[in-house]
């Protein structure tokens, strides 16, 4: 990791506002258009959850998203997997009615869950973003009433999700994986619990090759965030590159649990168990993908496998039935 002192920084002042974009133009030019097919794929989302958010008009389809996309649909993953699409849906129209000043309030206020319900944070103030009423914020509270100091982590986080989207925004052009990295580490400097930049380093690493190095991203990422679907998908898939299938097997089955429609890990943990010999385990989990996906070349091939399987049980069944035969 490259060395930064907490000096490089001001905390506090104007110039840590200022001095995340100013670090992130040194490394590079930030791209300033992505197709929907590199937005799915960078922010490791599904087509069908993007198209979702489209229909239920919380966010706006485009031919083209811009880098301030990114950072509004890495929120908006954020607060779905907290809140109903529903209350998302209901927030933004009643926040965008207050706020008409603001152009794209998704990417421009501070919006997060707590309790299941949207909150809204601005100008100082605390409040649920459907109905408008003020919250009190317990957490800036210190005793006696006096606001504290928000912990390093807090004051340096929005800078470090300037990070994060830097390295996202680089990943699609081969050739600026390197940088990628270099911005995923500077993020995990200033805010270690950042589980989806454990996460895109550990894939980066992946594809370098660095299993060992893949694998504690991963299992840092599970660490932080034990509910993540997406982290125990990844860490499976290198326990099963590098041939520790028993470990691989308990990973995407934490996936599943987690994430019951999460239909690439029902992919993977059938495979791993036709790998072992466990193939009615298998075809449970081909059903339960093709329950997802019935028109891909992935589901041809679950259906292929499916079939297999079936077959391999009915010739079982045909030839327990002669040697039964046999005995009479």
């Amino acid at each position: 990791m490259p060395e930064q002192s907490e000096t490089d920084i001001v905390p506090g002042t104007q110039e840590e506002v200022s001095s995340g974009s100013q670090a992130a133009a040194t490394v590079g030019k930030v791209r300033e258009s992505f197709s929907r097919a590199e937005v799915l794929r960078v922010l490791k989302l599904s087509s069908q959850k993007l198209s979702r958010w489209e229909r239920n008009g919380i966010y706006q389809r485009r031919e083209n998203y811009s880098f301030g996309d990114l950072l509004a649909l890495r929120k908006l993953e954020a607060l779905s997997s907290q809140v109903s699409l529903r209350e998302i849906r209901e927030g933004l129209e009643a926040v965008r009615e207050r706020y008409a000043q603001l152009s794209d309030p998704l990417a421009q206020l501070g919006l997060f869950a707590a309790r299941h319900r949207l909150l809204v944070s601005h100008e100082g103030q605390q409040m649920e973003a459907v109905s408008g009423q003020l919250t009190l914020d317990l957490s800036s509270q210190a005793p006696g009433g006096a606001r504290a100091l928000p912990a390093k982590s807090q004051r340096f986080s929005w800078v470090a999700d300037e990070w994060f989207a830097y390295g996202v925004s680089l990943e699609p052009e081969p050739e600026r994986r390197a940088e990628a990295i270099q911005a995923y580490l500077h993020c995990l400097e200033l805010n270690p619990r950042h589980a989806s930049a454990w996460i895109n380093l550990g894939t980066l690493r992946y594809h370098e090759g660095n299993f060992e190095e893949c694998e504690r991203c991963y299992r840092t990422a599970v660490e932080i965030d034990s509910e993540y679907a997406l982290a125990f998908f990844d860490l499976g898939n290198v326990l099963d590159e590098t041939g520790r299938l028993t470990e691989a097997i308990d990973a995407y089955q934490r996936a599943v649990a987690i994430a019951p429609r999460y239909g690439d890990a029902h992919y993977n943990l059938a495979l791993a168990y036709e790998k072992s010999g466990q193939r009615r385990r298998a075809m449970a989990h081909w059903r339960a993908y093709l329950r997802i996906d019935n028109t891909s070349a992935w589901a041809e091939h679950a259906r292929l496998q499916l079939r297999r399987g079936l077959e391999k049980d009915t010739l079982q069944l045909v030839a327990v039935k002669r040697r039964q035969s046999g005995r009479r």
